[in-house]
């Protein structure tokens, strides 16, 4: 194998080829991903919402 002379490139070209098996992109619908992923983010919020809660409730109740 050659050895290189120090040179590097100055920039690179990036060509995405789409592939076979990921689904084509329809603007017009909202990405399933997407949408899981806010249901995810959602579900999560409302666990620590309701952790929360229940931790107040049981402190307010060791007041009385």
């Amino acid at each position: 194998m050659a050895k290189r002379k120090g040179t590097t490139a100055k920039s690179a070209r990036v060509v995405l080829v789409p592939s076979d098996t990921m689904p084509t992109c329809d603007p017009s619908q909202p990405d399933p991903r997407l949408r899981e992923f806010v249901r995810m983010l959602a579900r999560q919020a409302a666990r620590k919402f309701v952790e929360a809660e229940q931790q107040r409730a049981a402190r307010e109740c060791l007041r009385k």
